[in-house]
C-alpha cells in the first residue's frame, strides 16, 4: 500500500503566489478555476482554466495568480520509483496545453478529472481504485509526452561538448543524496579525474565539490521552506555527510544559519500570505468543483456506437480540398511514360486537380557566362505541356528541394543535394523574368493565372534573418510573375508544422517588414515535433492521431495573433512519415490514416497537396519488392494501395456536406443520392517510436497500435424521400483489397514474375456488395461495422 500511494498523489491549493523553487519529484499543475503565471527556468506560460502543464525533476519554478479565484490541483509523481519502472534516470517531459495541441492531452484530461472525483477516497479500499488511475495517468505520459533517450538532439549549437555538459547535470541530479565523487563520474564518462576537474571548472565556474554542494544546497532549501523536516534530517537526506558540514555550505551562501533562515523566511512568507485561505475554506471550494464537475465515467467503447443524425434538408456546400494536390516529383518525373500513366489514373479515379512539381532550374539546362544568363526551358516544357494536355494544373515549387531517400527524418539511403546555381540576385532576376514570359507566351494567360508558385524557405535561403536571401529571391518571383497578370498566384514558405514552431512568430515577423506579401501561405506537416529543453532541441515522432488538424489550428492562431492572413492557406505536403522505407505506408493502417486526416481537414485549410503520388519516386536498388514502404499511393508497378482506395472513396462524396464525426463523413447530391465515407484508424502507441521506422517489419503491425477492437456506426438522415433505396458498399481492410496482404499471402517474396505481379494487381481491389433499403417514415436508416484499420464507402440511391 505504501508503494502505491506513494507513487502519485495530489492536493488542492489556492495560494495566490509560490516564490522560486524546485523539487526532484515531477509535478502537473492543473488550473481548476482563476488563471495563473508560472516561470520555469527563463520560460512563462499562461495558464487559463483547464490548463496544464507538466514541469520536470529539478526545474525552478515560481507562481502568480493572474484571475482571481484561483484554485489548482497539483500532482505529484515520485521521481525515484518512476525511474525504477522506466530503469534510467534520464526522464524528461513536454507536456504543456498551453504550447502544444494533441488529442493526448484530452486523454490525459480526462484521466485527471477522475483522479480528482476520487478526492475523498484516498484512504482504505477506495485508494486502492485511485491508484489504478495514477498508472493508467503515467501510461498516457510515458506513450506520449516522455522525450526519450534516443530522441534526436538538434540545431548547431548542440554539440557533443554540450552533450557532456548534459551528461554531467543529470547524473548530479540524480545522484546528488549519495556520497558521490569526482571520481565516479569519470568513470562514467571514461574521462580522467585531472581532465574532468579542470572541464567542470571551465564549463561551470566550480569545482566539482563546489557544483554538487550547490545541487544539493537547492534542494535542501526548498525542503526546510515547504516541509517540517528537522534540520539533521534534511541535511542527511540532501548527500551532506553531517549537519557541521551542511551548515557549513549554508553559512557561506546566505550568511547565516538553517534555522535561522527558515524562521525568518517563513515569518515573511506569514505576512505575504495572510489572505491565503484555510484548508477548511479550501475544501469548500473543492466540493463545489466537484459538484459541478460531472463524474467521469471509466470510457468505453461505447463511444463508436453512438447514433449519428442529420437532416437531408440542412446542407452545407463541401469544398473537396484533399484532392488538390498531389506531390509527383522533381519536373523531369514527368517525362516517364510510366509516371505519366499514373498521374492520368490519379487524375480520373481521385479526382486530384493540381500536380506538384519542384526543381525547375537545374545546372545542366543553364549557361551564365561573360555576365549574361541563359536558360533553355525545353525540358519543363515537355512536363507542363502534358499536364496541360490533359487538364492539369501545374503547382511549381520554384526553390532547390535536395534528392533523397529517407529512411528515417535523420537518416538516408541516399542524398543528393540540390545546387542553387544562381550566384546572385541578377542572375535570378533574369532567369525568372524569362521564365515567367516563356510561361504566357507559350500556354496563354488564362491557362497560367490558374497556376501556383510556391517558394519553400529553404535554410540555405535564410529566412529567420529579416534581410535573408528568402526575401530576395521571393520578392523577384513576385514581381516576374505579376507584371505578365495580377491574378497569378504566388506564395510560400512551406512552415514544417510542429517543428517550425519555436521559429513561427519570428519567421512570420520578418515576412511582414517586406513590401511584398504572399497570396497563399503554404504549411507541411509530418508527424515529427520538435521540443526545447534546457536550450536543447528534441525531435520527435508524435502520435497524435490528429497531428495535421491541431498543429494546423496552432499555426493559425499564429497567423491570427500576427495578423497575417492570406486569401489562401494550403498544407502543399501531408502524410505522417518522411520516410520511404516504412511499411506502414502499404498497409490498411495507413488507408485509415489518409482518410481520417481527409474528413479533419474539411473546412480547416483550402488546399492539401499529399505526399506523395508514385512509388516510382524512391526507386533505388533495395526496390526488388512489389512493396517497399514507400508513400505513394500506387505501387512502382501502378498497383492501387489501401492509401489511393482511402482518396477514391472520398471522390464519391457528393456536392453538399450533411455532417462529419470522427469516423465518417455524410454527403447527398439533394436528388435523392446520400453518400458515406467512414474509417476505423486506430492510433499508434508508444512502441511505435521505440523502432526505427525502416525497421519496422509488416509481421508486428498490430503491435504498434493501441487497439484493434472493431467500431459499429449507425446513422439517421431525417427529410429523405420515402421508397427503396440501392446501396452500394465498397470496402478495403485486411481480408479484402489491401495488396500487402495480397503480398503477404505470396509469403512477401521478391522478384516475382509478371504473371504474379498481375495476380497481387487483382487482389488488390476493394470488395463490393449491394443491399436494398425500404423507408417508409422519412427516415434512411445505415449501420455498419468496420474491423480495425478497415475504410469503407456506401453509396446510396433512391430507386424512381
Amino acid at each position: 500500500m505504501e508503494i502505491m500511494r506513494t507513487m502519485m498523489d495530489f492536493e488542492f491549493d489556492t495560494k495566490k503566489v509560490q516564490n522560486t523553487h524546485f523539487h526532484q519529484d515531477l509535478e502537473i499543475l492543473y488550473v481548476l478555476d482563476g488563471g495563473l503565471e508560472i516561470q520555469i527556468e527563463s520560460e512563462k506560460y499562461e495558464l487559463g482554466k483547464g490548463d496544464f502543464l507538466l514541469i520536470n525533476a529539478n526545474k525552478r519554478h515560481s507562481i502568480r495568480e493572474t484571475e482571481e479565484e484561483l484554485l489548482t490541483a497539483s500532482f505529484r509523481i515520485n521521481f525515484s520509483m518512476l525511474a525504477e519502472y522506466l530503469g534510467t534516470n534520464q526522464i524528461l517531459f513536454w507536456c504543456n496545453t498551453t504550447a502544444d495541441k494533441n488529442e493526448a492531452y484530452e486523454q490525459l484530461r480526462k484521466i485527471l478529472d477522475r483522479v480528482l472525483n476520487r478526492f475523498y477516497d484516498k484512504e482504505g479500499e477506495g485508494a486502492l481504485y485511485l491508484n489504478s488511475i495514477y498508472y493508467e495517468a503515467l501510461y498516457v505520459l510515458t506513450s506520449y509526452f516522455r522525450i526519450k533517450a534516443d530522441d534526436s538532439r538538434l540545431k548547431d549549437d548542440v554539440t557533443p561538448d554540450n552533450s557532456r555538459v548534459f551528461e554531467i547535470q543529470n547524473y548530479v541530479q540524480a545522484n546528488y543524496q549519495k556520497q558521490i565523487s569526482l571520481n565516479d563520474l569519470a568513470k562514467k564518462l571514461y574521462l580522467s579525474n585531472a581532465y574532468l576537474s579542470k572541464y567542470i571548472k571551465k564549463r561551470f565556474g566550480l569545482s566539482f565539490l563546489e557544483y554538487v554542494n550547490n545541487i544539493r544546497l537547492f534542494h535542501a532549501v526548498d525542503e526546510m521552506l515547504y516541509t517540517d523536516k528537522k534540520i539533521t534530517r534534511i541535511a542527511l537526506d540532501n548527500g551532506f555527510p553531517t549537519t557541521a558540514s551542511f551548515n557549513k555550505v549554508f553559512k557561506e551562501v546566505y550568511n547565516m544559519t538553517p534555522s535561522g533562515y527558515r524562521t525568518s523566511v517563513r515569518q515573511k512568507t506569514k505576512e505575504e500570505v495572510q489572505d491565503t485561505e484555510s484548508k477548511e475554506q479550501i475544501e469548500q471550494r473543492v466540493k463545489k468543483y466537484l459538484a459541478g464537475n460531472t463524474v467521469l465515467q471509466d470510457e468505453v467503447a461505447a463511444k463508436n456506437l453512438d447514433l449519428f443524425t442529420v437532416d437531408a434538408k440542412e446542407t452545407t456546400e463541401l469544398k473537396k480540398n484533399w484532392n488538390a494536390i498531389i506531390n509527383i516529383g522533381k519536373v523531369d518525373a514527368l517525362l516517364d511514360s510510366e509516371m505519366q500513366q499514373q498521374v492520368l489514373i490519379m487524375k480520373q479515379e481521385l479526382g486530384f486537380r493540381y500536380v506538384r512539381v519542384w526543381n525547375i532550374f537545374v545546372q545542366d539546362m543553364y549557361e551564365e557566362k561573360d555576365g549574361s544568363w541563359h536558360y533553355n526551358f525545353s525540358r519543363v516544357d515537355r512536363g507542363l505541356d502534358f499536364l496541360v494536355e490533359n487538364q492539369l494544373k501545374p503547382y511549381i515549387e520554384l526553390s532547390f528541394k535536395p534528392i533523397h531517400v529517407s529512411y528515417t527524418l535523420y537518416s538516408t539511403l541516399t542524398e543528393k543535394e540540390n545546387d542553387i546555381i544562381f550566384h546572385d540576385r541578377d542572375s535570378y532576376d533574369k532567369v525568372m523574368n524569362d521564365f515567367a514570359s516563356h510561361l504566357i507566351n507559350r500556354y496563354g494567360m488564362d491557362e497560367v493565372e490558374s497556376w501556383y508558385f510556391e517558394l519553400w524557405k529553404d535554410d540555405r535561403l535564410n529566412m529567420m534573418d529579416e534581410k535573408g536571401w528568402y526575401f530576395d529571391c521571393f520578392e523577384i518571383g513576385y514581381h516576374a510573375l505579376k507584371r505578365i497578370s495580377d491574378r497569378i498566384k504566388v506564395g510560400g514558405a512551406g512552415f514544417a508544422l510542429g517543428y517550425d514552431r519555436y521559429q513561427y512568430h519570428q519567421l512570420i515577423q520578418n515576412w511582414k517588414k517586406q513590401k511584398v506579401k504572399p497570396d497563399f501561405i503554404s504549411m507541411y506537416s509530418y508527424s515529427y515535433l520538435l521540443i526545447q529543453q534546457d536550450s536543447m532541441y528534441f525531435g520527435k515522432r508524435s502520435l497524435d492521431n490528429n497531428f495535421v488538424k491541431n498543429q494546423t489550428d496552432i499555426f493559425k492562431q499564429v497567423l491570427q495573433e500576427e495578423e497575417f492572413m492570406a486569401e489562401e492557406l494550403h498544407i502543399t505536403e501531408w502524410n505522417y512519415t518522411i520516410s520511404n522505407r516504412n511499411c506502414i505506408s502499404d498497409s490498411c493502417a495507413h488507408g485509415a490514416y489518409v482518410m481520417k486526416t481527409c474528413i479533419e481537414s474539411i473546412g480547416n485549410v483550402d488546399k492539401m497537396g499529399y505526399w506523395h503520388g508514385s512509388d516510382l519516386h524512391t526507386e533505388y536498388y533495395d526496390t526488388e519488392a512489389v512493396l517497399y514502404g514507400d508513400n505513394g499511393l500506387l505501387t512502382r508497378d501502378g498497383i492501387k494501395k489501401p492509401s489511393f482506395y482511402a482518396f477514391h472513396f472520398m471522390n464519391f462524396l457528393q456536392s453538399q456536406l450533411l455532417g462529419k464525426t470522427e469516423n465518417a463523413v455524410l454527403s447527398t447530391d439533394g436528388r435523392g443520392t446520400y453518400t458515406i465515407v467512414c474509417h476505423n484508424c486506430k492510433r499508434f502507441n508508444y512502441r511505435y517510436t521505440m523502432k526505427e521506422e525502416k525497421d519496422i517489419r509488416i509481421e508486428d503491425l498490430e503491435e504498434l497500435y493501441e487497439d484493434t477492437d472493431a467500431v459499429h456506426l449507425k446513422f439517421c438522415i431525417n427529410h429523405v424521400e420515402n421508397g427503396d433505396y440501392i446501396m452500394r458498399v465498397f470496402y478495403v481492410n485486411s481480408e479484402n483489397g489491401s495488396v500487402q496482404d495480397v503480398w503477404g499471402d505470396m509469403d512477401y517474396l521478391k522478384n516475382l514474375s509478371k504473371g504474379e505481379v498481375e495476380y497481387i494487381r487483382r487482389g488488390a481491389m476493394p470488395k463490393v456488395e449491394m443491399r436494398k433499403i425500404h423507408v417508409e417514415d422519412g427516415v434512411l436508416r445505415v449501420d455498419t461495422k468496420l474491423m480495425a484499420h478497415e475504410i469503407k464507402a456506401l453509396d446510396i440511391h433512391y430507386q424512381y
